[in-house]
C-alpha cells in the first residue's frame, strides 16, 4: 500500500515553507522517525522526521521548492496498518482550511491602461451603501483616522457631519479602515540591459513583510542619547573575572533596562490594532537582534526579570549560536515585548540610524560600540568610554518626555553600575 505524506503544520501559523534538503533517496527502507528532510520557514530552518516504517517511493518535490501545508512531498510504499496509523496522526496538519464566510475569495490582477496591474481583493460581501458627506466633511474624517463606512450620520437622509465623528472617536472607537478597499500597484522594474533576479522568500521575506508592516501602521518617534561608561566597563571586566565566564555588554543592558521597563510600563506593552487598547505586558521578555548569514533574527530572552546577569549572558549566546546555525526553536523567536540591537558589534564606525520597531511592541533601543569620545570633566575636554543608544517608540503610545525618563531610568544605571549587582 502507498501512503501520500503531506507537509505538516509545523506551528506558528506557518502556512508555506522552502525544502531545503532531503535526507532520503527513492528506494531507501526507512523507519519512523528518520530524517526525511529539512524545510526553511520564514523564522528557522525545521527537521521533518520520516512518518512511517517502509519504503520511499518518490519524491514529489525538489529542493529548493516553496510548498504550501498540506501539499504531498512524499510517496511511501507501506503496509496497510502502519498507512492508516500514520495518515491519522497527521490528518490534522494536512486538512484544508474551510473558508470563513466573509473573508476573501480571491486576490487576483487587474490589467490597466497603462500596462500594470492592480491587486484587489474580492469579498462575498454586497457593495456597502454608499456615504452621504460633504467633502469637508470627508477631508475632516481622513485627518482624523476615520472610515466614515463606519460612522452613523445624524444628518438629512442620514448625511455624516463633523459632530458625528466627533462622537465616534469619543465612544472610544478605533479608526477602522477595514471597509476601505485599496488598490495596490506593484511596481515592475523592466527588463533591460543585464539583471540577476532572484527570489524574495523565507527569512528574507518575513524581515521584508515585518519591515514594511512595522513602518506602515507604526508611527516611529526616535531620540538619541550618550552616556559615561567609564564605570560599565570596569565593572565588566571585575565580574568576568569573579564570575569565571564571559559577560557581554548586551546581557548588561538588557540587565539595565528592567528595573526601567518596571518603572515605565508602556515601553513593555503593545496596541491591539483591533481594538484599539493598551497591552500592558506582564512578563518582560527582552529580545536581541542578531546577524546570520540569511539575514537578522530576533531570539527572545524570556522572563528576563527572572534571570540573573550570568544567566542572561549564557541564554544570549546559546540563542544566538542557534540562530546562526538555524537550529533555532520558533518558540525562541516569539513572544517578545521589546528588543535591543547592539549595532555596535559589526564593524568600527557605527553611527546608528533610526531602528524600525518589531511589531506589534512599541519600542526598540539600538547601542553602539562602547569607545573613547572627547567628553567635558571639571572644565578639561577628556576621553571619555562612552556608549550612544538610541530609541525608536511609538508615538501613537509613548511621548518624548516619557521616552527621555525611561532612557535616563537605564542610563542611571549602566553610569552607576554597582546597580546591577543589586538587582
Amino acid at each position: 500500500m502507498t501512503y501520500e505524506f503531506c507537509l505538516p503544520d509545523v506551528g506558528e501559523g506557518i502556512t508555506e515553507s522552502d525544502l531545503l534538503k532531503w535526507h532520503v533517496r527513492p528506494g531507501d527502507v526507512v523507519r519512523e522517525d528518520d530524517l526525511l528532510c529539512e524545510i526553511e520557514t520564514d523564522k528557522a530552518v525545521v527537521e521533518i522526521p520520516v512518518p512511517c516504517n517502509g519504503t520511499v517511493q518518490s519524491l514529489q518535490v525538489a529542493e529548493g521548492t516553496t510548498v504550501k501545508v498540506g501539499s504531498v512531498i512524499a510517496v511511501f510504499a507501506t503496509d496497510a496498518a502502519v498507512a492508516n496509523v500514520a495518515k491519522a496522526a497527521h490528518a490534522a496538519h494536512a486538512a484544508p482550511v474551510a473558508p470563513q464566510e466573509n473573508s476573501p475569495r480571491a486576490v487576483s490582477p487587474a490589467p490597466s491602461s497603462d500596462g500594470l496591474k492592480t491587486f484587489q481583493a474580492v469579498t462575498a460581501n454586497p457593495p456597502s451603501p454608499p456615504v452621504h458627506a460633504t467633502p469637508s466633511t470627508r477631508s475632516y474624517a481622513r485627518q482624523r483616522g476615520v472610515a466614515l463606512e463606519v460612522v452613523s450620520g445624524s444628518g438629512p437622509q442620514g448625511r455624516i457631519l463633523h459632530e458625528d465623528i466627533d462622537r465616534h472617536l469619543a465612544a472610544g472607537k478605533a479608526p477602522d479602515t477595514s471597509s476601505v478597499r485599496l488598490d495596490v500597484r506593484p511596481t515592475a522594474i523592466p527588463l533591460t540591459g543585464q539583471q540577476r533576479r532572484t527570489p524574495i522568500k523565507g527569512l528574507r521575506r518575513a524581515i521584508a513583510e515585518t519591515m514594511v508592516r512595522s513602518v506602515s501602521v507604526i508611527p516611529h518617534a526616535t531620540s538619541g542619547f550618550r552616556c559615561n561608561a567609564e564605570a560599565f566597563v570596569a565593572l565588566r571586566q571585575r565580574l568576568q573575572e569573579h564570575l569565571g565566564c564571559r559577560i557581554s555588554f548586551t546581557a548588561m543592558v538588557i540587565k539595565a533596562m528592567i528595573p526601567a521597563l518596571k518603572k515605565y510600563p508602556y515601553f513593555n506593552a503593545s496596541i491591539d490594532d483591533t481594538s484599539y487598547e493598551i497591552v500592558e505586558h506582564g512578563d518582560i521578555n527582552i529580545g536581541f537582534a542578531t546577524h546570520t548569514e540569511e539575514g537578522l533574527m530576533v531570539p527572545v530572552i524570556k522572563h528576563a526579570d527572572q534571570r540573573s546577569l550570568a544567566e542572561i549572558s549564557a541564554e544570549i549566546d546559546r540563542l544566538a549560536s542557534l540562530a546562526r546555525e538555524r537550529k533555532i526553536a520558533l518558540a525562541d523567536l516569539k513572544g517578545g515585548t521589546i528588543t535591543l540591537s547592539n549595532v555596535g558589534s559589526h564593524g568600527k564606525h557605527d553611527l546608528v540610524g533610526r531602528p524600525i520597531i518589531n511589531h506589534p511592541e512599541v519600542a526598540i533601543i539600538a547601542m553602539t560600540r562602547i569607545k573613547p569620545q572627547a567628553a567635558v570633566v571639571n572644565g578639561a575636554v577628556v576621553a571619555q568610554q562612552s556608549l550612544d543608544m538610541v530609541t525608536s517608540y511609538d508615538h501613537r503610545l509613548i511621548d518624548g518626555v516619557y521616552a527621555a525618563e525611561f532612557m535616563e531610568a537605564v542610563i542611571e544605571i549602566i553610569e552607576e553600575p554597582g546597580l546591577l549587582l543589586s538587582l
